[in-house]
């Protein structure tokens, strides 16, 4: 009896099963048969509605709506709209889906959710990519791995991977490399290269390479040929580096500083504070804490000046063709000498010093 029973449960629920699941559906305006879900083949004639299909969806000349999608789909001159995503590929004149997709998208347009696979359109847009994003115009939230576009790429939230562009604009952080001719990103940890320039909200740590780069603070490489930056750990080179504090290098034809800990190197160095060596043609500084060396030298306080012009308000050691300053607490060696207050006397050629 118990046998009975359940054979009885068993055979309810199978043909239960079998009653919502056609193994075969023809769409056309309605369904026949009218089964909400497909196991098997579900075709479409200009427009069709059903549920999840199982297997092979194949929409001709026309629409294609259905709840999900575990297979394959091909549109002959057909789109599709996938309500709640899909596992497998779906090809078409354009893909619409919603929820999750793991696969391949493949149409001249694809607007997705979610997607863990591959999106290949002239124009693909997701909420969030992990995988591989190819089109001409891409725009996405969040992208994990390749997103690769022949004209621009616009993510509204961060990229980790790979972001290649003629243009892209990405919002929020990009971990990894971007590449572009021109590029806007929040925060960049890795490689940040445009052809023309980097546009940074936030801070960049590893390499800023571009014609021009504005960024927040920089650890690592800063090269351009104008850096426009707040901080920098490391080497910025530039023709022209205009930023606030400089732990490292600081190169350039021209460089504008605040502070600079390490070297200060231009043809034109202007600077609040140097430490360490301030060498340039022409040097301007208010504090320097080690080296000054260039033709002309120009400071408030210096600890030394070398250079054929050095000109501080107090030093402790000068050399050069012409010296001055107001306060010397060391030697000054040139040509001639001039020293409002000197601690010690020297024997150039000329010396004016007021007090020794």
């Amino acid at each position: 009896m118990k046998r009975s029973t359940l054979a009885l449960l068993l055979s309810c629920t199978m043909f239960s099963a079998m009653s919502n699941a056609a193994p075969v559906q023809v769409s056309s305006f309605g369904n026949f048969p009218a089964d909400k879900d497909v196991n098997g083949f579900h075709g479409t004639f200009l427009y069709g509605d059903t549920g999840t299909v199982n297997g092979f969806d194949l929409p001709i000349l026309g629409y294609d709506e259905i709840d999900h999608l575990n297979g394959f789909q091909l549109g002959a001159a057909a789109g599709s709209h996938i309500r709640n995503g899909m596992n497998g590929a779906a090809i078409g004149l354009f893909n619409w889906h919603g929820g999750e997709d793991n696969g391949l998208n493949l149409s001249l347009a694809n607007q997705v959710g979610d997607l863990n696979g591959v999106n290949v359109g002239i124009y693909s847009a997701a909420k969030n990519i992990d995988g591989v994003n190819l089109g001409i115009a891409n725009m996405t939230a969040d992208v994990n791995g390749l997103n690769l576009a022949g004209v621009g790429n616009y993510t509204q939230g961060s990229v980790e991977g790979l972001n290649v562009s003629p243009f892209n604009w990405t919002t929020g952080e990009t971990t990894g490399a971007n590449v572009s001719v021109i590029n806007h990103t929040g925060n960049v940890t890795g490689l940040n290269i445009g052809a023309i320039g980097n546009w940074s909200e936030g801070n960049i740590t590893g390499l800023n390479f571009g014609v021009v780069n504005k960024s927040g603070n920089v650890t690592g490489a800063n090269l351009s040929a104008f850096n426009w930056s707040e901080n920098v750990t490391g080497a910025n080179v530039s023709a022209f580096n205009r930023t606030w504090d400089v732990t490292g290098l600081n190169l350039g034809a021209a460089n504008v500083a605040w502070d600079v800990e390490g070297a200060n190197v231009g043809a034109l160095n202007f600077s609040h504070d140097v430490t360490g060596v301030n060498l340039g043609a022409i040097n301007i500084s208010h504090n320097v804490k080690g080296l000054n060396l260039g033709a002309i030298n120009v400071s408030a306080d210096s600890t030394t000046d070398i250079g054929v012009i050095n000109y501080a308000d107090s030093t402790h050691f000068q050399f050069g063709l012409f010296n001055a300053t107001k306060d010397l607490e060391g030697l000054q060696i040139g040509l001639i000498n001039v020293a409002t207050n000197a601690a010690v006397p020297v024997l150039p050629l000329v010396n004016f010093h007021r007090s020794f």
